[in-house]
């Protein structure tokens, strides 16, 4: 959040727009909303662009905040030298957890929406105010800038990002999105897209909990579960110079493990339990096979005993497993309500 005595980037909305006659009641609303609206920067070294993102958020946006994940740099410093609000992790956590603080904090403020975007510079900020009209209008409560609505954008994205973000969608189970301002709705094209905008509603709804990379793709989960509507909206990207601190293999199998652990513990029963009935009857079939062999020859065989031991075994020790998450589960649940 700026200073109280920053000054206003031309651009910017006012306290005094508000006393500008022949606004609508639409439109004051509107000012009123965009007042209260918040730009959210998780940002862990990056002492060479912060700066200047925050500067040109703030040509659109008054309120930013940089949640500086550990940085070892300058990046804290020169954040706040711009005029963004800056809220320091003592050592580096994960994106998830700096994207668990923004929504924190504009839980606390109240903000009407958070918008989201890197601090690299990847972002174009003039197109914050695209995806604010589509949350600020309570059309939509999560508005995504994706980067494969359009082909002009979509062959900007080097050839391994695509087909990794096409991975991570397919194994994704979000919801259906409104792809674009008239498009039809869909599956959602650009799960891993860290510039997004959320509404109060989704403000309130949506707890990050996953650490890594893989938050992005764990709110839209969230998401499915609270019935959040989803637009996205055409973006564009640029990887020119420094981009993510991870590479594209380890950032896939980072989001690929946090939604392995979120279905892990959302739904413990069926993970563990159906595959753990699965192998125990599988197992018992096995076993039967073996003594009617027994009973025929008088030779047991020694690989099928094995074989069947393991899975009736192993499907026990799952199915258990997953009676005690569940226990657990729902204790926790019980406790925090």
């Amino acid at each position: 959040m700026r200073s109280p005595g920053g000054n206003v980037s031309p651009g910017t909305w006012t306290g005094d727009d508000l006393a500008v006659d022949g606004l609508s009641a639409l439109e004051r609303k509107r000012v009123d909303n965009l007042e209260e609206a918040m730009v959210g920067v998780p940002a862990y070294n990056e002492e060479d662009t912060i700066a200047s993102v925050v500067m040109k958020v703030q040509d659109h946006v008054d309120n930013v905040v940089v949640v500086d994940d550990g940085s070892n740099d300058d990046t804290a410093r020169l954040a706040e030298k711009a005029g963004a609000h800056v809220i320091e992790h003592e050592r580096n956590m994960g994106k998830g957890e700096a994207m668990k603080t923004l929504f924190q904090y504009a839980r606390q403020k109240d903000a009407s929406a958070l918008v989201t975007l890197d601090g690299d510079g990847q972002h174009p900020e003039h197109e914050i105010t695209n995806l604010l009209d589509n949350v600020l209008s309570e059309e939509h409560d999560i508005a995504i800038g994706s980067r494969f609505l359009e082909e002009d954008h979509k062959n900007q994205v080097p050839a391994y990002r695509r087909l990794g973000n096409w991975m991570l969608s397919v194994v994704t189970p979000t919801g259906k999105a409104k792809n674009g301002e008239n498009g039809e709705r869909g599956s959602v094209k650009d799960t891993q897209s860290g510039f997004r905008a959320y509404s109060s509603e989704a403000i309130r709804k949506i707890t990050p909990n996953e650490k890594s990379l893989g938050v992005d793709s764990e709110i839209l989960i969230q998401a499915r579960k609270y019935n959040l509507d989803i637009v996205e909206m055409p973006a564009t990207v640029s990887y020119d110079g420094k981009t993510s601190h991870e590479g594209p293999i380890r950032h896939t199998l980072s989001v690929m493990g946090s939604i392995v652990r979120y279905i892990e513990t959302r739904h413990s029963l069926l993970t563990f339990g159906l595959p753990g009935l699965i192998a125990f009857f599988l197992g018992l079939i096995i076993g039967v096979r073996a003594l009617t062999w027994w009973n025929r020859t008088g030779v047991w065989p020694v690989g099928h005993v094995l074989i069947g031991g393991l899975l009736v075994i192993g499907g026990m020790a799952m199915g258990i497993t997953g009676l005690i998450l569940h226990a657990i589960i729902n204790a926790h649940r019980r406790d925090y309500r």
